[in-house]
């Protein structure tokens, strides 16, 4: 699942909320979300825990190449 499957769906946080659960800014959360933003590996990992492993490291790949 991508970042924004994942935030787009029923009962997901906000992209604020999530940022502050995985230690970055909303601003941030959505140039992810948009694929203008690269995610190092320690970024990518803490996405993947704080969204209880629904988000995917392929996921967050896909978005970036689209």
């Amino acid at each position: 699942m991508t970042l924004d499957q994942y935030l787009s769906s029923a009962g997901a946080p906000t992209a604020a909320e999530f940022g502050s659960k995985v230690g970055i800014s909303e601003a941030s959360i959505s140039r992810i979300r948009k694929g203008g933003q690269n995610v190092s590996r320690d970024i990518m990992l803490r996405i993947i825990a704080a969204s209880g492993d629904k988000v995917t490291a392929d996921g967050l790949v896909q978005e970036r190449a689209a």
